[in-house]
C-alpha cells in the first residue's frame, strides 16, 4: 500500500451542470483533497449494468483505490435529469426516472459489497432545483 492515504472513492456523474455543486457537497461531505474521485457518465450505472467490460473498467478504480490509497468507503452519486439516463430509457415522469437511478445504486452496491467485504457504500441522489445546475439538493439514499 501507498504512504498516501485516501479513506473515499467518489463516483459521480460527468454532466457539467452538476460539478461545481457536487464539488462544494464533496469538500463539506469528506474534504476535497481525501477522496478519490471518477467522473463517468451515469455515475454506478457502469457497475449497476450488464456491459461486463465497462463495470470492470469501473469496479477497478476502486481496486487500485481500496489496494494503492486504502480507501474503505465509496460515495454513489446519481442526479436528476441525466442524459445517458434518458438516453437509455424512456420515462414518462421525473420521478421514475429517479426511481431507476435509485435502483442502480443499489444494485451497485450489491456489486461492490460483494467483491470487497471491507468497503462501505454510501449513496446520494442529486436533485437539481434549476435547469442550469445552480442549486441542487444532495439526499441520502438508503
Amino acid at each position: 500500500m501507498s504512504t498516501h492515504h485516501c479513506p473515499t472513492i467518489v463516483f459521480h456523474c460527468i454532466d457539467f451542470r452538476t460539478i461545481k455543486e457536487t464539488m462544494k457537497f464533496l469538500d463539506s461531505k469528506c474534504g476535497l483533497g481525501n477522496c478519490d474521485i471518477v467522473s463517468v457518465a451515469g455515475s454506478g450505472k457502469g457497475i449497476a449494468d450488464e456491459n461486463e467490460i465497462f463495470r470492470q473498467y469501473l469496479l477497478r478504480q476502486i481496486r487500485l483505490s481500496h489496494d494503492i490509497h486504502g480507501s474503505r468507503n465509496v460515495i454513489l452519486i446519481h442526479h436528476s435529469d441525466c442524459g445517458v439516463y434518458n438516453a437509455s430509457y424512456t420515462f414518462d415522469s421525473a420521478e421514475k426516472e429517479k426511481k431507476k437511478q435509485i435502483e442502480d445504486t443499489k444494485k451497485a452496491e450489491a456489486v461492490i459489497k460483494e467483491i470487497f467485504s471491507d468497503i462501505t457504500v454510501e449513496k446520494f441522489w442529486a436533485q437539481l432545483l434549476d435547469s442550469k445546475g445552480e442549486k441542487i439538493e444532495f439526499i441520502s439514499v438508503e
